[in-house]
């Protein structure tokens, strides 16, 4: 298998990914991005020992390395803008179980590396060996207290804050800032699994996955809180529970936003992945502003932001972007939003949830074989085409029905391929439920 992925890269530790690799990764890096490089980490077992290696490698090709310790992805992205560096490195494998590392990698100005625009470039000079030599330096900085300010000067309350929020971190390094920032808006913050911790035992660090929201739910009843608030293993997906205990899925967080930002933003432009129901692209243009799709994948929708200067970005895995925080994917940041919305409107999240139109969507992820779910997909592209439906290609295979649609695509994290699908009412969602059951049988076979 390989660890390159479509943005990032990411293997199981020891056996998939370890000091020798990273070390190669970091050469690579720093021969494809040199100049200033800033570094960081997650809280997982293996990430210090990986970011030594990583240091070193990026250090013997003549970088500046500047490394800031354990923090959020987001934290590591404002650092590279703050600090005026060439580019940046996270070690992290984000929301995937523990056993799992990775890297994520940023050109200058915290832009995102996929695939296409450099991940291929590392992995071929990698290959080669063909490394830039040189002495390089090792600095040491702290950007918290700059990035906390940074985010609450983008925030305005008109009048005192009463509201209570748990605020759960997956053991991940969002325990280190969120309930800091949170309190100094004047919250009253209940902590929940807020000390990292690499063996995750609170729970997997996936907040898109229900069953790791049961604790969450059970302390935002028990303490009374207006809502709760949880991070994944590296601080850039969040969850999100209303005051009475029920989850706020991806769909309506970001209906919440666009409710919140394109009220006083008409005319802007908002970029969705392709997995997100139409519920969204209509709320936008209820907005008189425009919906434009991209692939799914931070470094692929932060790209299409870029491109069309817009001012919001969200994707059904729980990923929300700002023009105001330059495009990043930033839950802190999305948080403090949420947290604005409900003091402008003095609704409770519930209250607004219910505000949104009624749809019918879901999502699903399938295990396969890593090696396999490319040839799956590829097998669903062929019987789409022999069938002669309408089909689109833009990342992997959507098929439009009468009735509805259905997206299949390899996951770009894990050894699964993602579903999608959408229909007009409850007797075509039951139809088209069956057809992509259906489906999955004949390709599985």
């Amino acid at each position: 298998m390989s660890i390159f992925r479509a943005y990032d890269v990411r293997g199981i530790y020891p056996r998939e990914l370890n000091k020798k690799i990273v070390e190669k990764l970091g050469k690579a890096f720093g021969t494809f991005n040199p100049g200033k490089i800033v570094i960081g980490m997650d809280a997982r077992l293996s990430s210090p020992i990986l970011k030594e290696s990583l240091a070193k490698g990026l250090l013997s090709t003549g970088c500046k390395v500047i490394d800031i310790g354990m923090v959020t992805t987001p934290v590591l992205m404002f650092g590279v803008k703050h600090l005026k560096a060439d580019g940046g490195v996270m070690v992290t494998a984000s929301h995937n179980p523990k056993e799992y590392n990775g890297l994520k990698f940023y050109s200058k100005n915290a832009i995102p590396l996929s695939y296409e625009s450099g991940i291929n470039k590392i992995k071929g000079i990698m290959e080669k060996e063909d490394f830039l030599e040189g002495r390089g330096i090792l600095s040491r900085a702290d950007v918290l207290e700059d990035y906390s300010r940074f985010l609450l000067e983008k925030i305005k309350f008109k009048k005192k804050i009463r509201m209570e929020v748990v605020v759960d971190a997956s053991n991940g390094p969002a325990g280190l800032i969120v309930p800091k920032v949170l309190r100094r808006i004047g919250l009253k913050v209940h902590e929940l699994f807020c000390k990292p911790d690499g063996n995750f035992p609170g729970h997997e660090p996936d907040p898109s996955n229900e069953r790791n929201l049961t604790k969450l739910k059970e302390k935002v009843l028990e303490v009374g809180a207006d809502i709760g608030l949880a991070y994944d293993g590296d601080g850039d997906r969040l969850g999100v529970v209303d005051e009475l205990g029920n989850i706020v899925n991806s769909i309506e967080v970001f209906g919440l936003l666009i409710m919140n930002e394109l009220n006083e933003n008409p005319h802007a432009m908002v970029v969705h992945d392709i997995l997100i129901p139409s519920v969204i692209p209509n709320l936008i243009r209820k907005y008189d502003c425009t919906p434009v799709v991209s692939r799914v994948g931070y470094a692929y929708v932060r790209q299409k932001m870029t491109e069309v200067d817009a001012l919001l970005g969200g994707e059904v895995a729980g990923h929300y972007y700002f023009k105001e925080t330059f495009w990043f994917d930033d839950p802190l940041f999305t948080s403090l939003k949420l947290i604005e919305f409900l003091m402008k409107t003095g609704k409770s999240v519930s209250g607004l949830v219910k505000l949104l139109p009624k749809y019918f969507y879901k999502t699903m992820r399938v295990p396969v074989d890593e090696n396999k779910k490319h040839a799956v997909i590829e097998r669903i592209k062929e019987l789409a085409m022999k069938e002669n439906y309408k089909v689109d290609f833009l990342d992997g295979v959507k098929i439009l029905l009468d009735y509805g649609w259905v997206v299949f695509r390899p996951s770009n994290t894990e050894p699964k391929i993602s579903i999608a699908y959408e229909a007009k009412d409850e007797k075509n969602f039951n139809r088209l439920r069956i057809f992509v059951e259906n489906m999955l049988r004949e390709v599985m076979r």
